[in-house]
This record gives structure tokens, C-alpha cells and sequence, in this order.
């Protein structure tokens, strides 16, 4: 039976424990919040079976600790950790981090002997549940990476350099992240028209019927052809969503990047629509590093 360590027993770290616990693993929890009145911690715990403890004693106890805590406490949670980590434990920081800050960790957590390995969630927790797939990296991400799988979790060893796991996840995130904020700021302009309901349906069922491949490599490789076309409609999407009195931040990034692309000249480059997103991106990225 594997020894599991979670720090930070919010949305994630109370998911993987679940599914540790239902492979057969022991697995103890610490959470700073665990002591507040109507704690939604101490619930979680109960429910999961998972032993809440010190940090102390969560550190003796656990062969494997996951950091599950807030972004911004993950350095602070890995020093906390030091006077206890000790050779042979693995430390794997599952936390959504800079590259910079995984190096700072590793330098934190390797003098104590301990493993450190960093993580990358990069499925949505609230969809996947404790099997959202997690990239791995470090000198021990394969070895910990068997082990995690073996418990149910789904790693991948990603690579054994510290900080390319996170480097990947972050970048990643410009896509969900702005995707995310995109489609809330489409829905609530929808709402407000009326529209909500038509309008996801129309998008989701081209996505539907065709490829999410199919659909983007157009948008790129019609980009080079079409942006002119495409920044004077979006000039008269923002005046609509003004007059509407609706927030136009996403949509006025929107604006703001095809713009560029057509200050930059971007179609001089293309007399018809190329068939590689590869020839769109090296043009576009020569304009901007030569206007730079």
C-alpha cells in the first residue's frame, strides 16, 4: 500500500485523494483551513476517508506528498516542508506555477534529500475528476510516474528537466485560459441580446460537425488572406456591444490583433490562402520581430 501525502485539500487535491483511496492507497491530508468554523475541509476528509493530520505527521507518514495548495503558497508550502523531508520521499508539486518558480522549488526541496519532481494538471479537475492527465517532470518523473499510475492517477513523464512540464502547461493555458474568458464574454453579450441560446447552439454545433483541427487550422491559414476583412467587421462587433452597454474587454483584444495584423501588411506576404499554419506564424512573427 502506497503512503500519500496531500497538501492543500481543495477542489484538486480532494479529487486525487479519492481516487488514491479507491485504488487502495493511504492517504492523509493537511489544509491550513482545516480548523475553520464550518470547514468545508474537515467534510471532505470524512467523506473521502482520508486522514487529516499535522503537517508534521503528515511528513513522517507519506512516501509520496502532492502539493495541492494555492499558486501563491507553493513556495511557502515547500519550505514549511523542509525541517521534515527527508531522502527517498518524493515531493511532487502539482501546483499551476511558472517555470521559474518549479526551479525555485526543486532548489528548495533537493538539499533535504527528498525527490522532487514537478507536475502539471492539465484536464479540467471539475470535468475529469481525479483521471484529469498530469504531465510530469524531473529526474524522478518516470519513476513517479509509474508509481502515481499504479494508484490510478493519470502522469506522463513529460521530460527530465525541471520547468518544461510547467512551461508547457502555461503556454496551454493562453488557449483555455483565454478561451474560457472568450466564450463568457460571447455569452453574456448573447444574454443580453436575447440570443444566449441560438447562439451556442450554432457554435457548438460546428464544432460538432467538424474537427476542432479542421475549424482552427482555417482560422489560421485564412488569417493572412482575410484579416483586413475580418478587423472592420470586428470594429462594428465593438460599436454593438457598446451600444449594447456590454463589457468589450475580450473583444477589444480581438480587435486590437487584427489590427496589427493589418498595419503589418500581413496579406502583402500571401496572394492566396496557404495551406500550412506553419507559413502563417513565420511571416507574422518576422513582421512583429522587425516592427520591434
Amino acid at each position: 500500500m502506497k503512503n500519500v501525502g496531500i497538501l492543500g485539500f481543495g477542489e484538486a487535491g480532494s479529487a486525487f485523494a479519492h481516487l488514491l483511496v479507491g485504488e487502495g492507497a493511504s492517504v492523509l491530508a493537511y489544509d491550513k483551513s482545516w480548523d475553520e468554523p464550518n470547514s468545508t475541509v474537515q467534510r471532505a476528509c470524512k467523506d473521502d476517508n482520508v486522514r487529516f493530520c499535522s503537517l508534521s505527521d503528515l511528513l513522517a507518514s507519506s512516501e509520496i506528498i502532492l502539493s495541492t495548495v494555492t499558486t501563491d503558497a507553493a513556495l511557502v508550502a515547500a519550505r514549511d516542508c523542509v525541517p521534515n523531508l527527508r531522502p527517498q520521499q518524493y515531493y511532487c508539486d502539482l501546483n499551476s506555477t511558472a517555470p521559474s518558480v518549479k526551479i525555485n522549488l526543486h532548489s528548495t526541496v533537493v538539499p533535504t534529500g527528498a525527490k522532487f519532481v514537478e507536475g502539471a494538471i492539465l484536464g479540467a479537475i471539475g470535468v475529469a475528476g481525479g483521471r484529469t492527465k498530469i504531465l510530469l517532470g524531473g529526474p524522478h518523473a518516470y519513476a513517479l510516474s509509474e508509481i502515481l499510475n499504479g494508484v490510478g492517477l493519470q502522469t506522463s513523464p513529460y521530460s527530465t528537466e525541471i520547468g518544461k512540464a510547467s512551461t508547457f502547461k502555461m503556454l496551454r493555458s493562453i488557449f483555455s485560459k483565454g478561451l474560457e474568458a472568450l466564450v463568457i464574454e460571447f455569452l453574456m453579450a448573447g444574454r443580453a441580446a436575447g440570443l444566449e441560446k441560438e447562439l451556442w447552439q450554432e457554435v457548438t454545433t460546428l464544432l460538432a460537425t467538424n474537427s476542432f483541427d479542421d475549424v482552427t487550422r482555417n482560422w489560421v491559414c485564412s488569417h493572412c488572406v482575410a484579416h483586413e476583412r475580418r478587423f472592420h467587421e470586428m470594429v462594428q462587433v465593438t460599436d454593438l456591444l457598446k451600444e449594447m452597454n456590454q463589457d468589450t474587454l475580450m473583444t477589444d483584444a480581438t480587435l486590437a490583433f487584427f489590427k496589427r495584423s493589418t498595419d503589418l501588411k500581413l496579406s502583402q506576404d500571401f496572394p492566396s490562402k496557404p495551406d500550412r499554419m506553419d507559413n502563417v506564424l513565420d511571416v507574422l512573427m518576422k513582421l512583429i520581430s522587425a516592427r520591434s
